[in-house]
């Protein structure tokens, strides 16, 4: 539902049609409501009240005379609002202002943390002459919420008196609400819920009183029954918990259009332990069918978010447009004994702006430069650290089109198509450009995490074992991790290398940078870009750790007997090539 703007109305509905849910006259202590710093109850009135109509009653008073208005002053319940199948609520309040205008929005918050937000209406009013003036609104249907008044300008003294919040038969009907999924693992047990393999961590539901034999620290009810034998959700690592580690429960695939209307995602969820600072739960919108692409649903508002601790809470947030699944992704930074649990999931329709999916990040990537409709894959020409008057850009080429034949590369990898991403210095190149770097998008990382990627060198007028260039793969995001890098002349034909990632969850680009010490005519090549799983890949190597982390090899006892033939297979092709 998009914002209107309402002029000043009159108050339609009497006490007599109504049930009241909360109401604030300022004559005594006001428990149902709160307002923020800007407002203050006067002991001694200027002109009458609105409750007794003489000097003797009390209001609430707009405190703020400064000419630079505060961007947001707001008010709103203390508690949660619940409505009935026939009924809506309404929100009535009296002003007392002019001359100069007042404007102000009602929106409408679900979720514990208040994030989700409904905007129902601007109110904007300029009287001339001050007296006491009425509103009332009707809110959208929603089951359950918190009604927030949201003050963006205010151009003359303003007083409020007798606020109320109350329930009242709607003037249009109230829609039905649609129920697509729905799940409190006891009447429904949702097996299309899978835990994603190949990470740290794996969900998997539990009931209550088996949770608490494992650990005291789990829920001890769960939550849809409210006692020990109901079951929900949870992500048990308190005695494997590792830096970095990840886990994600996927849903099954949804399908949201405009002509459907939009739907919310409802849980609940319980997050435990000893520590709780370095482990954060996330909702994603995972897009199949474009990268492994997600967006972020919940929390809405990520940074600096904060977790409920130690009690079931409600997490609320609107679906975007698109075809995609749902992952619910738990990771953790540090080693400490500190997890989640959820429990009563459920999407349905709901009273949202429509948004479309937009994708912020991937959980995977893989990039061969071959698509002719998306070739780079998202990858930039990057400048960061770098002087942009030294830095060369790369382009996509072929063995075919290269300006230098001589140099190369002659032949591609052999494991895609003829391009691949190029950089090259040739005798006419500035002897300034000497560095270029391009990052990839977003990936959501953790410890599990391995890059393959095939690269080229070929160089001229260097002196033997000289070392020229240096290539660098790096990781950056939350912080600055290098987890690869060699310097040299010659390649010696296409290279193929497999790291695995420093173990970091995070959001983050890796970047790919090449430096020379003094400029050289040079060719560089990159091309068959993955970045997945460490177990999804068919590594052809065995997997080298990051060099900041050399406690962290993979030994080659744990690859599979196949993916190990596979990697002597290609081995030899790759030695073919260059004969």
């Amino acid at each position: 539902m998009l914002p209107v703007i309402i002029l000043l109305s009159f108050c339609l509905i009497s006490t007599s049609q109504s049930q009241q849910l909360f109401g604030c006259d300022f004559e005594e202590s006001c428990e149902h409501f709160l307002f923020d710093s800007y407002w203050i109850v006067e002991n001694v009135s200027s002109h009458a009240d609105h409750t007794y109509g003489n000097l003797s009653g009390h209001y609430i008073t707009y405190t703020n005379s400064s000419v630079l208005q505060p961007f947001i002053t707001t008010l709103r319940t203390r508690d949660w609002i619940n409505t009935s199948s026939n009924l809506t609520a309404w929100f009535s309040n009296w002003f007392y202002s002019g001359p100069g205008g007042v404007y102000y929005q009602l929106e409408l918050a679900q979720g514990d943390d208040l994030q989700a937000r409904i905007p129902v209406g601007t109110i904007g009013f300029n009287p001339d002459d001050p007296q006491w003036r009425c509103t009332s609104i009707e809110m959208p249907y929603v089951n359950r919420f918190v009604p927030f008044i949201l003050f963006t300008n205010i151009t003359s003294s303003l007083d409020l008196d007798d606020i109320s919040v109350y329930l009242s038969y709607s003037s249009k009907p109230i829609p039905p609400i649609k129920t697509m999924f729905d799940c409190d693992f006891d009447k429904t047990f949702c097996p299309e819920l899978v835990s994603l393999s190949n990470y740290s961590y794996s969900w998997s539901m539990v009931q209550a009183e088996q949770a608490q034999n494992y650990t005291i620290q789990a829920p001890d009810v769960d939550y849809s029954i409210g006692d020990k034998t109901g079951h929900y959700m949870w992500l048990n690592n308190s005695d494997s918990l590792q830096s970095g580690g990840a886990g994600y429960l996927s849903t099954r695939h949804f399908h949201f259009t405009m002509s459907d209307g939009i739907y919310c995602l409802s849980f609940q969820y319980y997050r435990f332990g000893v520590t709780f600072e370095t482990s954060k739960l996330t909702v994603l919108a995972l897009d199949e069918d474009n990268q492994k692409s997600v967006d972020q649903i919940w929390p809405i508002d990520p940074m600096n978010y904060i977790y409920i601790n130690q009690r079931w809470s409600w997490a609320y947030a609107p679906l975007p447009i698109g075809n995609y699944s749902l992952l619910f992704r738990m990771d953790s930074e540090y080693q400490v004994n500190s997890s989640f649990a959820i429990d009563s999931i459920s999407v349905s329709s709901c009273e949202y702006s429509q948004e479309y999916f937009s994708a912020i990040s991937n959980i995977e990537f893989a990039c061969d430069f071959d698509s002719s409709m998306y070739s780079t894959c998202g990858i930039q020409n990057d400048y960061t650290d770098l002087r942009p008057q030294s830095v060369l850009n790369f382009t996509i080429q072929s063995p075919n089109n290269i300006n230098d034949r001589e140099l190369g590369p002659r032949q591609t990898t052999g494991w895609s198509g003829e391009d691949f991403y190029y950089w090259s210095r040739s005798p006419h190149t500035s002897s300034i450009l000497t560095s270029g770097q391009f990052k990839t998008p977003l990936i959501e990382t953790n410890r599990d995490m391995c890059i393959r990627f095939a690269y080229f060198v070929n160089s001229t007028n260097v002196q033997s074992n000289e070392n020229n260039t240096k290539i660098a793969v790096s990781v950056r995001g939350c912080e600055i991790e290098n987890i690869w890098s060699i310097e040299l002349d010659n390649s010696l034909g296409w290279q193929l290398v497999v790291k695995s990632f420093t173990p970091n969850a995070c959001r983050e680009a890796v970047y790919f940078r090449i430096t020379q010490r003094r400029p050289t005519r040079i060719a560089v090549a990159f091309d068959d870009i993955t970045i997945a799983q460490c177990g999804t890949l068919n590594v052809l190597t065995t997997i080298e750790p990051p060099i900041t982390t050399p406690s962290s090899k993979t030994s080659p006892n744990s690859i599979d007997l196949i993916v190990l033939i596979t990697s002597l297979l290609a081995a030899l092709q790759y030695a073919l090539s260059f004969i």
